[in-house]
């Protein structure tokens, strides 16, 4: 599966927008993708060990509404994580 990280995030990940990992659901793959970038973890991650509020979830480019870790994935899917961003 490819996991595409938005802008805000890239910098945590080397600055790549694009990595694929072997995963069978999103917790498999945000592991994977907090294995390699450790410093992810704090930024995808509140202190419950869940998805940010502020993250948005896109599977084959549709919102998930309510991102389970349990979210099965298929080979070719691609997971979209988008960050809000506040400011005014």
């Amino acid at each position: 599966m490819t996991l595409l990280l938005s802008g805000t995030l890239q910098r945590f990940a080397g600055f790549e927008r694009e990595l694929t990992l072997p995963a069978r659901t999103l917790a498999e793959a945000l592991r994977h993708a907090e294995e390699r970038y450790p410093q992810l973890r704090q930024v995808l991650r509140d202190s419950g060990g869940r998805l940010r509020g502020t993250h948005r979830v896109l599977i084959n480019g549709e919102l998930v509404s309510a991102p389970d870790d349990h979210l099965s994935l298929q080979d070719g899917d691609t997971v979209e994580i988008l960050t809000a961003i506040a400011g005014g």
